[in-house]
């Protein structure tokens, strides 16, 4: 059997147990998925987190918000995207403690499934750990300018270096400045938690696109958040969290299972997987 699980807040809705141990069935390996859901402890040392699931014998975890930068920090060892992003989501509990990013190699996989062109000027709203991934993962997509919306300025200030040593064209914008503005730009992306079922609202309140622009959005509890509907009825192209947390999730159980041999026929399935979280996620 294989222990597997889940570190985050308010993570009672994922579906990330069911696609791993979906996944586990359909190439028979026994998984057990359990979630650790921090959201309502006042502390967490996650020095002391991993020593407790080593002594449950679980291999590895998938790490969400707000733990992603924190993760790292105990890594021993980081694949090349790692490195890059500086920012984790899944770690082997194995004797070299490898953290890789799925987040960064599941957003390049959601945007080629949904644009053959590359990516123009668009705007990122949130620079934690999945924006970071989502940043660094446009420039390797040739995205032209890219433009950053983070409340922390020292987070912001921080990133917006890190990403200028790949790409130039990096800027820093306020909502204001982006909604006076707004038609210059050709896509929208949140990727903070806000429209989350525990977080709900709009993080891009005053925005209305056109049906020459497009939205995607990380959160996909619910899939259709406020943002995207707001979007849809404007004509814009929408894109929900539902494509980035199957590519990434069917990148960690590939990671996991150390079945690299099975990608491709995982992949031509793709549809007939998607269509299964599509019906069960869109009407959440």
């Amino acid at each position: 059997m294989i222990k597997l699980g889940l570190l985050g807040n308010n993570i009672s809705k994922s579906e990330m147990p069911n696609l791993i141990t979906k996944l586990g069935n359909e190439f028979d390996f026994e998984i057990k998925y359990e979630l650790f859901d921090q959201a309502l402890k006042t502390k967490f040392n996650f020095k002391k987190f991993l020593s407790q699931i080593k002594e449950k014998n679980i291999s590895g975890i998938n790490v969400t918000y707000p733990f992603k930068e924190l993760a790292l920090e105990d890594s021993m060892k980081l694949s090349e995207e790692t490195k890059l992003v500086k920012s984790t989501n899944l770690i082997l509990i194995n004797g070299s403690m490898t953290s890789y990013n799925t987040d960064y190699s599941g957003f390049l996989n959601t945007y080629k499934f949904n644009f053959n062109k590359e990516p123009s000027k668009l705007v990122i709203l949130g620079g934690g750990g999945v924006g970071k991934s989502v940043c660094f993962a446009l420039i390797k997509l040739g995205v032209k300018e890219l433009y950053i919306i983070e409340k922390d300025h020292n987070k912001l200030k921080k990133l917006i270096e890190d990403l200028k040593k790949q790409h130039e064209q990096v800027y820093s914008i306020k909502l204001g400045e982006l909604i006076e503005n707004q038609h210059e730009f050709d896509g929208f992306l949140n990727c903070s938690e806000q429209g989350h079922i525990n977080t709900p609202g709009n993080p891009f309140d005053g925005l209305k696109l056109n049906s020459n622009q497009w939205s995607f959005d990380v959160v996909y509890t619910p899939a259709m958040t406020t943002f995207l509907k707001n979007s849809e009825k404007r004509g814009a192209k929408v894109i929900t969290g539902i494509d980035l947390f199957l590519f990434q999730g069917i990148e960690s159980f590939i990671i996991f299972t150390g079945q690299e041999k099975l990608r491709k026929k995982i992949m031509n399935n793709y549809d007939k997987i998607r269509e299964y979280f599509f019906k069960k996620l869109i009407t959440c």
